[in-house]
């Protein structure tokens, strides 16, 4: 076979095998892309948690997409970061909007972790009980034989 033929069937063959290949773990690759952005969607950081690990996980999210081959838009990341903020947020949210700061995740990221300082935190009323006694009322009878009420 001529040298040149022989290259372009290699190339040919390279070719169906790639094809063939998209085809195979295409539908794999659109299906982790909706399971992400459907998680990215659904995400909403609690009050008494971290912004720097809540971030963290949403820009993990989204640099999956990337390597999927999902484009999406600054402003598009930056609405879902914001919208996922706990309420506690709402003042740095409205003034970070007001002011059109159009700042790369990185530098959103930085600005969260200084608000998050000045952010007092509610402790859960839960870990307020440190001590103390569960008693449980001893059920007595009535002079009628009938456990009495409390």
């Amino acid at each position: 076979m001529i040298p040149g033929l022989q290259r372009d069937l290699e190339l040919f063959i390279a070719f169906e095998t790639i094809e063939h290949l998209k085809k195979m773990f295409g539908q794999q690759a659109r299906t982790k892309r909706f399971e992400i952005v459907q998680a990215l969607y659904s995400m909403k950081m609690e009050e008494i948690g971290n912004v720097n690990t809540h971030v963290l996980k949403m820009k993990s999210y989204m640099d999956q997409l990337e390597r999927l081959g999902s484009q999406y838009p600054l402003d598009l990341a930056t609405y879902l970061i914001l919208n996922a903020l706990a309420k506690s947020y709402d003042t740095f949210i409205l003034t970070y909007n007001l002011n059109g700061l159009d700042k790369p995740i990185s530098e959103l990221h930085r600005k969260l972790k200084n608000v998050e300082k000045n952010i007092p935190r509610k402790t859960p009323q839960v870990l307020m009980i440190l001590e103390g006694q569960v008693t449980k009322k001893k059920q007595g009878k009535n002079s009628k034989g009938n456990p009495q009420d409390g």
